[in-house]
């Protein structure tokens, strides 16, 4: 169990640096972020506000909203078929 758990926060270590490596190289890094941020709260926040429309619900907890501000709108889409994959 606990190599799992390090696995995944090596992943997560993993794609934090490739995201922040893509934002550096976008020639405006602070620009790059603030967008991403914006896009995937507003994605999660969207798809929170329309779960009864959707038939599927993401939480809003750390987790989530950690991974909708760093991935941004892929990250939401990561997180919803994640939720559908495990349901």
């Amino acid at each position: 169990m606990e190599l799992q758990q390090t696995g995944i926060w090596i992943l997560c270590a993993v794609l934090i640096s490739l995201c922040g490596i893509a934002f550096y190289k976008s020639g405006h890094p602070l620009r790059a972020v603030l967008l991403s941020v914006l896009s995937g709260a507003a994605g999660l926040g969207a798809l929170y506000l329309l779960r009864q429309l959707c038939g599927v619900g993401l939480p809003l907890n750390e987790v989530t909203i950690g991974v909708s501000a760093v991935g941004g709108v892929p990250g939401v889409i990561l997180l919803l078929m994640t939720q559908l994959i495990l349901r």
